[in-house]
């Protein structure tokens, strides 16, 4: 009822409370080894809009991160130096927190996501130590800890499309392609999760006679090193390719403190673009950098340096088709690098599904005739499905080839007319033609070894 009296109302206007704003703060992230690695040492956040180069102008010591990459929450993803994340990787810290080492990788089409259930008031996080590599199309889920900071780190790998969700790797341990370690669980150091399994208990991360687990091989463990440094140089490499072309203006923050550090020119790392080459880092590469080619009008090859293709295309890349025809038949998020080893040669109506990965890890120097690889008429790749090459495997893909959703190609000629199997895993192997391998074998050196187990 309102007051009609005359009286004057005395009304007392108090300041109201302001919230503050719900962030997830590093002090509130649980302590790893009574330390809190998100502190020490420190890193840089990966926030957007920024450039490439983490942090901006250093030449060193630069971390990359490729700029198809997406990065949801930036402040809360922490990245060390000598980092390469590479292109079409999803770092998501919506809440919780993603911390990366130093000379570390997070390969094409990985994703990490912090907080996969979107818990309220969450303390998960992703702790990504020092020389961990995280394969092609892998997935970690939080809360996850996988290698360590500090002394204690080891090289320590993660398979490609193999999945971690929320569980410890201890540093020097392996975990193969396609495998899974699930909830709870950690894996010893100097053990290696066998590709295709999946590992719920301690005891079979920690048992060999259980199947699911052998010790890490020199083999590998040179494998993995070798990957780790050759993806170091990647990402100096392509931080001097961004930082260093000229035409874009020395850059007024570190000039002349810095020799060499321009504006950027983002066009060169985007889309169809060339390798850094050996003169930027990199010495398995080629003296000058090299990019793609595709099929002209008239019938010859010509460079294509597109910077808003519809993939991620670097190195020799030589394509039988014209650039609009081979972007018309790409799907989503494709990632085709031949910046370890090359030539990739494409045939013509090359057809792929989302967030394909083709490359060539630890391959070796173009002027080699076993490295490359070839991909011939009327082959289909499908969803997230992996094609790998490497050093001594000249490797081929036959015509009217058709590879299932998440199947991995390891060092692998396929024969024409074959057919591999959604979530397949096919290393080491030739496979005659008009094959069909089934959804979910495993095929290591021409032998079938078992079959996903999840």
């Amino acid at each position: 009822m309102m007051d009609r009296s005359g009286r004057r109302r005395n009304v007392a206007f108090r300041p109201q409370s302001e919230p503050m704003e719900g962030r997830l703060l590093l002090s509130t992230i649980p302590p790893v080894n009574q330390r809190h690695p998100y502190l020490r040492p420190l890193g840089v956040p990966a926030v957007r809009p920024n450039t490439p180069v983490l942090p901006f102008g250093a030449t060193k010591v630069a971390s990359f991160i490729d700029p198809t990459v997406g990065i949801v929450n930036g402040r809360h993803v922490i990245v060390g130096n000598k980092t390469f994340i590479a292109p079409y990787a999803r770092l998501n810290a919506t809440s919780g927190f993603i911390k990366i080492g130093t000379g570390s990788n997070i390969l094409d089409g990985a994703t990490l996501t912090s907080n996969p259930t979107r818990a309220k008031n969450p303390t998960t996080s992703i702790l990504i130590g020092n020389l961990v590599s995280v394969g092609f199309g892998a997935t970690v889920l939080g809360p996850t800890q996988i290698g360590s900071l500090g002394a204690q780190a080891k090289p320590t790998g993660i398979g490609a499309n193999a999945l971690i969700d929320s569980a410890t790797i201890e540093p020097g341990a392996i975990v193969g392609t396609l495998a899974r370690v699930g909830p709870g669980v950690t894996v010893p150091s100097g053990m290696y999760v066998l590709p295709g399994s999946n590992v719920t208990t301690n005891a079979e991360a920690s048992d060999p006679a259980l199947g699911k687990v052998v010790p890490v091989t020199a083999t590998e463990f040179t494998d993995l090193t070798k990957n780790l440094a050759n993806n170091t140089a990647l990402a100096a490499g392509y931080a001097a390719l961004y930082q260093g072309d000229t035409s874009t203006g020395t850059s007024n923050v570190f000039s002349p403190v810095r020799k060499g550090v321009n504006n950027g020119n983002l066009s060169a790392v985007e889309g169809a673009s060339n390798e850094p080459g050996s003169a930027n880092g990199p010495s398995f590469e080629p003296a000058s950098p090299v990019g793609p080619t595709f099929l002209a009008p008239l019938g010859q090859q010509q460079p294509g340096l597109i910077a808003d293709f519809r993939a991620r295309v670097t190195g020799q890349v030589v394509f039988h088709q014209q650039a609009a025809i081979v972007a018309h038949r790409l799907g989503i998020g494709n990632s085709i690098r031949a910046d370890q080893g090359q030539p990739f040669i494409f045939g013509s109506t090359f057809t792929s599904g989302d967030y394909v990965v083709i490359n060539s890890p630890l391959g070796s120097n173009v002027a080699s005739t076993n490295s490359g690889l070839t991909i011939y008429d009327g082959v289909q790749a499908g969803d997230r499905s992996v094609i790998l090459g490497g050093p001594g495997a000249k490797v081929s893909i036959g015509g009217n080839v058709i590879i299932g959703a998440g199947a991995v190609l390891d060092r692998t000629t396929v024969g024409a007319g074959s057919t591999i199997g959604a979530r397949a895993y096919v290393a080491n192997s030739t496979i005659p033609d008009n094959t069909a391998i089934p959804a979910g074998a495993i095929i290591i050196n021409n032998k079938l070894v078992g079959s996903i187990q999840w």
